[in-house]
């Protein structure tokens, strides 16, 4: 199970595989009791607020649901107050209004009174504060590979957001769909450490926690687990999205440099313009992952490069 935050990204992932036929608003059933989170203090080592800038503004694509965003506008810029939620319905494939949370500093109603482990185990098991599971457009699922350093950097940068006392609704959702969900939220087994050495093990930890394999699954071919083929709703239509292996169209002689440039130029959203001049292809979160460091998309590249060729059939079958 992999999910998305990359505001309309995965929308249609998480309806097609979690939801399934669950279409009937009705009340939420009351969440399984849990042991409180202990009150644990950040600390990580030099500049963990700059650290969890970048992740939560670029890696992770807080800010594509928990920002309003006007996807009226070429690449959804946001809108709204920065982190202080938003809500998801029909217009983006939802069967039911799915609401991404205040996550300003805000005590009323933001994250100020959780506690730093209470937000680490939100991000990384899936658990809100008072035990319930949480829709999976949260991407802990993929999220439970982000290292325990990351996690804290995310934690002490969120703690200095400057609060907005803006209220969003809480999500509601059908009791077989939160029945479904009950088995996503599992609580770490220990320590989370961060990649290995190398361009390519740190590639494959920034496509992880950067959810790319929700929306480039291997659904075409799944002896490629980044063969694309995911048709995802949106506002404008559906998109699919492509192979991201090197052997398939997108990649395929694509150099590292350009590579990066593709990422690059959404720094200046206005001069961007897609292939066939559409102006509505807002799926993939350009403007966020435009901040990317250009270490991090060569590293991206190189693992991206370093994907296997599917296997081919074999004889008589």
């Amino acid at each position: 199970m992999r999910m998305r935050s990359g505001g309309l990204v995965g929308l249609g992932v998480v309806v097609a595989v979690v939801v399934g036929a669950c279409r009937q608003k009705k009340e939420e059933p009351a969440p399984t009791p849990v042991a409180p989170a202990p009150a644990a203090v950040v600390d990580v080592k030099a500049d963990p607020v700059a650290r969890g800038r970048y992740l939560v503004e670029s890696v992770l694509v807080c800010g594509a649901c928990h920002t309003e965003r006007d996807y009226s506008r070429y690449g959804a810029p946001v809108k709204g107050a920065a982190l202080a939620g938003d809500c998801f319905g029909e217009a983006h494939g939802m069967p039911v209004k799915v609401c991404a949370s205040n996550i300003t500093s805000d005590p009323e109603h933001g994250i100020g009174r959780w506690t730093d482990e209470e937000l680490m185990r939100a991000m990384r098991e899936g658990r809100g504060r008072d035990g319930r599971v949480l829709f999976p457009m949260m991407p802990y699922p993929d999220w439970k590979a982000l290292s325990d350093e990351d996690a804290r950097a995310v934690v002490a940068y969120l703690r200095q957001v400057p609060a907005v006392a803006r209220s969003t609704p809480r999500t509601q959702l059908p009791p077989e769909m939160a029945a479904e969900l009950q088995g996503l939220a599992v609580p770490l087994s220990g320590p989370v450490a961060g990649p290995k050495e190398g361009m390519v093990a740190r590639g494959q930890y920034l496509t992880t926690i950067g959810q790319c394999a929700t929306c480039h699954a291997g659904m075409a071919d799944p002896s490629k687990p980044f063969s694309g083929g995911v048709p995802i709703p949106g506002p404008f239509g559906k998109e699919t999205a492509p192979s991201l292996h090197p052997e398939d169209a997108l990649l395929k002689g694509m150099s590292e440099d350009a590579f990066v440039a593709r990422f690059k130029a959404w720094k200046d959203v206005p001069q961007v313009q897609s292939r066939q001049g559409q102006v509505n292809k807002l799926v993939m979160p350009w403007v966020f992952f435009a901040g990317f460091q250009e270490d991090d998309l060569r590293a991206i590249f190189r693992y991206l490069r370093s994907l296997p060729a599917a296997s081919p059939p074999s004889a008589g079958k």
